[in-house]
């Protein structure tokens, strides 16, 4: 049986996948789950803008504090491409780490070097490939194909790293909130699937 974790304090949010009946460190935030579908979700771009956004800070790293996050995070409706986005990405991901004795943040810091094109890290441009997968399998779940992501190197959070373009990373926050405010409309005493309603923030110049 497997579950899986994000560190409460991260630069990635990034969901890993563990084995059950290991004692979590009071660091990290347990999810009972082990599904794929959820595994993509929660490593989409989208989710990561959500927890970024409406997560506590600490210094330049968000905080995962999943009442503010999970509970109001709108996840779509799961679909076979969700599923199969997820099973590739912990499959490849953990083959990489294994391969070159990297754990989660090294990893990513290569995939968030600027400096390292796809030509000369072949490990960084597949991770790349997979999340630019990742996040259209999830906007495509919600029936968002229309956004442009332009996956690049972009400045995020007073650094330079890469993800989804400024505009795109408006135009997803925007989706969010108004799918968020229909569920809570529709569900006014229940937290799943982000249906508790959460408050609009104003851009403030740090998180785009």
């Amino acid at each position: 049986m497997q579950e899986w974790i994000i560190a409460r304090v991260s630069k990635t949010v990034m969901p890993l996948r563990v084995s059950t009946g290991q004692i979590p460190s009071e660091q990290v935030v347990v999810f009972a789950s082990d599904s794929y579908i959820d595994q993509a979700v929660l490593s989409s771009s989208l989710h990561q803008l959500w927890a970024i956004t409406y997560g506590s800070g600490m210094r330049s790293d968000p905080r995962y504090t999943p009442s503010d996050v999970f509970e109001t995070f709108p996840r779509p409706q799961p679909t076979d491409r969700l599923e199969q986005a997820g099973r590739v990405l912990d499959n490849e991901r953990r083959a990489i780490m294994a391969r070159r004795g990297l754990g989660l943040t090294k990893l990513y810091n290569l995939v968030n070097e600027a400096g390292l094109s796809d030509s000369a890290d072949q490990d960084a441009a597949r991770m790349r490939e997979l999340h630019v997968e990742l996040d259209r399998a999830v906007l495509d779940a919600h029936g968002w194909t229309d956004i442009a992501l332009e996956h690049g190197f972009h400045s995020f959070r007073k650094m330079r790293r890469w993800t989804v373009s400024p505009a795109g990373r408006t135009e997803i926050l925007d989706r969010l909130l108004e799918e968020n405010r229909q569920r809570a409309e529709r569900q006014p005493q229940s937290t799943a699937g982000g249906a508790r309603k959460i408050d609009g923030v104003e851009e403030d110049g740090t998180l785009f």
